[in-house]
């Protein structure tokens, strides 16, 4: 008899022990690929930060300095466009209004001024919202004409007033801001603040190039062209030329042989090219505008601004904030983010300012109960290298977004869905993460970054965000190996 208690006793130890090493087996594998991740070699000189949790236990599951502070490039995205929804709300809309002043006399003449006041819309004209501004400009004229000018006495004006003259961010880089993904924020914007040149390449290396034409036209541009053929197939031209500032050097090469090859920059002053492309539309439909195109920061900055009262003559209205986040999180918009998140510094402080705005926004995470120490701030998309956040303060936001926020459900249909759409479509086909998988992603120099969520093979709903800075591998070497920490994520069987 005491034989066979002692075996049932030792069989009892030997099922728990197991059942023990299974358990610690199935926690551990996220923690094993997190281990042989930061051994890699192509690592040595990295900052790894990650972090996942449960979101059904409410418990970390595995994580690896999730304190460290580090740029996390277009994750940041998440911070901006969640913090969009819950302070704005899904379905606002932006509203730019045509506007004049003066008067209409007996012969059709308006003494006074067109005004194009911005309402911050990031997307009017914008390539991704064709469908929904059509011609937007001929409604403009259309609209201006109705109420029977058929001449202007005075100019077409840009108003870009409700935001900041601060068109980029201070610690932006200089060879960002001049090219089409470093378009600064207006609050008139048009045309995604994208300058596009096409040029022509001779039939070698070392040729030179020509630009045959630029659009939206705009007669102030200065362009230097430094720009050369070359066996590459790749873009190598990059565009240099600060905010407000018509000048545009472009350097580097493009493929030889090219006509018609398309390079995209940013725009220097988009209420101008706003205010310069409805005087030439308005001439086209064949209304004289006697004075020429300009902005209500050009006449401030002659001291020829005076306040005076204005008509509204039509109004704009932008998609909701909704389907704006959407696209930027979706394609890793900058330019939307910028908008979001200078409309929240409107909202809250009544100014859209960088730092009124990134003071809104920590502060607001914050009240929700999430610890924003090593937090910085310094843009909306992630951009700036001077932003710091913690892989574990990317988990908590990503957590009340989908258990505790009203616009959940908008925030998350946001996300790019691994191997289906957005950035993320390369990324975990044929594996467990594939249409399971949502996640921001960030990628600059040095850096690669991913938060989002993942159900796993057992069911768990699981919230997760990795950063890492400074790389000794490419780009792409580098997204293989954070695949393969995904491809985990979703495998994980605790």
């Amino acid at each position: 008899m005491k034989n066979i208690l002692k075996h049932i006793t030792l069989l009892i130890l030997f099922i728990c022990l197991a059942a023990s090493v299974q358990a610690q087996n199935k926690t551990n594998s996220i923690d094993g690929v997190i281990s042989n991740l930061a051994k890699d070699f192509s690592l040595k000189n990295a900052s790894i930060s990650f972090v996942v949790k449960d979101l059904d236990s409410n418990i970390i599951i595995s994580e690896y300095n999730p304190n460290l502070s580090l740029p996390s490039a277009s994750t940041m995205k998440v911070v901006t466009t969640a913090a969009a929804l819950d302070i704005l709300g899904s379905f606002l809309k932006f509203e730019t209004k045509i506007m004049y002043d003066g008067y209409i006399d007996s012969n059709n003449v308006l003494h006074g001024n067109i005004y194009i006041k911005g309402g911050g819309d990031p997307t009017l004209g914008s390539k991704y919202f064709k469908e929904k501004y059509g011609l937007f400009m001929s409604s403009w004229v259309h609209e201006i004409a109705k109420l029977g000018i058929d001449s202007i006495a005075g100019s077409v004006i840009g108003d870009a007033s409700l935001f900041s003259d601060e068109y980029v961010a201070s610690t932006w880089s200089w060879g960002d801001i001049g090219n089409y993904y470093g378009a600064g924020v207006s609050g008139l914007t048009i045309y995604d603040n994208t300058l596009e040149f096409e040029f022509s390449s001779g039939p070698s290396a070392h040729d030179s190039t020509f630009i045959d034409c630029f659009y939206p036209y705009t007669p102030d541009l200065i362009i230097d062209n430094k720009v050369k053929a070359s066996n590459t197939k790749k873009d190598l031209a990059y565009i240099y030329g600060g905010p407000n500032n018509p000048t545009r050097t472009i350097t580097g090469t493009i493929p030889k042989g090219q006509v018609g090859y398309m390079v995209k920059g940013s725009t220097h002053e988009p209420a101008y090219v706003t205010a310069f492309e409805l005087e030439s539309a308005l001439w086209e439909y064949g209304i004289s505008v006697g004075g020429n195109a300009t902005t209500i920061r050009r006449m401030k900055s002659s001291g020829n601004y005076f306040e005076s009262e204005r008509k509204a003559i039509f109004i704009t209205k932008s998609p909701t904030v909704g389907q704006i986040v959407y696209w930027t999180n979706l394609i890793s918009n900058n330019l939307y983010a910028e908008h979001l998140l200078k409309h929240i510094g409107v909202k809250k402080y009544g100014d859209g300012s960088v730092f009124s705005s990134t003071l809104a926004v920590t502060k607001y995470w914050s009240s929700k109960g999430i610890d924003m120490t090593g937090f910085y701030m310094n843009d909306g998309s992630g951009l700036s290298r001077s932003n710091a956040i913690t892989t574990f303060q990317l988990v908590e936001i990503l957590a009340y977004m989908k258990l505790k926020s009203k616009y959940s459900k908008s925030f998350l249909s946001s996300l790019p869905v691994a191997g289906k759409t957005g950035t993320l479509r390369s990324i975990g086909k044929k594996t467990k993460i594939a249409g399971n998988l949502k996640a921001k992603s960030g990628t600059m120099t040095r850096i690669k970054s991913y938060a989002g969520y993942v159900k796993s093979v057992s069911g768990r709903n699981l919230v997760f965000a990795i950063v890492i800075n400074n790389h000794n591998c490419t780009s792409f070497q580098i997204k293989k190996k954070l695949e393969i920490v995904m491809v985990a994520l979703g495998n994980y069987n605790g």
